[in-house]
This record gives structure tokens, sequence and C-alpha cells, in this order.
């Protein structure tokens, strides 16, 4: 069978898949799942199934990353969010220095 055609298939079957599957999962297993940590890992496997390259998918759990916890992090102080839009939305209070919100980050990371 050609490789591009069973690519194809088996990207329509988890498609229809995840739709109609329900997973009933305990509240450990929820707490579990929630961790970033593990949303990583998932997060990497979808990206490895999506491109079959481990540098590819590597490089881009690392750009998402670097996105979700720094660039696109409101109290992160390396945040590209505009500071005066962030107060007026009720998003930021005040501006936190850069060493409470890097301990803030690792302790969330741990």
């Amino acid at each position: 069978m050609d490789p591009v055609l069973l690519n194809s298939i088996s990207i329509f079957l988890v498609q229809i898949g995840s739709r109609f599957l329900t997973f009933k999962f305990t509240e450990a297993q929820q707490k579990t799942i929630q961790h970033p940590w593990v949303q990583s890992i998932i997060l990497f496997a979808m990206f490895y199934l999506g491109t079959r390259s481990l540098l590819i998918s590597l490089c881009l759990i690392l750009v998402y990353n670097l996105c979700l916890y720094f660039l696109l992090n409101e109290h992160s102080a390396y945040n590209i969010y505009n500071r005066r839009w962030l107060q007026n939305e009720g998003l930021q209070k005040e501006f936190t220095s850069k060493t409470k919100t890097y301990t803030q980050n690792i302790t969330k990371l741990i």
C-alpha cells in the first residue's frame, strides 16, 4: 500500500475517532494529564506523528514551550504583551520584578 495513502487514511481515522471516543478519567488521571510536563509529552507525540522527524518535533516543542511559558505568558518578565494593555484588561495589576516572576515560573514547572 502506498505510504501517502496509508498516512492519509490513518489521519482521517484519528480525526473521526477523536470526535466520537469518550474517555472517563479518574480524578488522579485528570490531574496527571493537566500537568505541564505530561501535556508537553503528549504534544511532542502529536508533533512526531505529524512530522515523523525527531529533530523537527523537538524543535517544535521547544518553540511551543518558549512561546507558552515566556513570550505569551503575561506573568513572565519576557512577555511580548504591552504592559499598559495588560493593566487595562485587568490581566496584570502591577509590574512584578523579574526575579519574583522567574521564581514563580520555576515553581510552577517543578
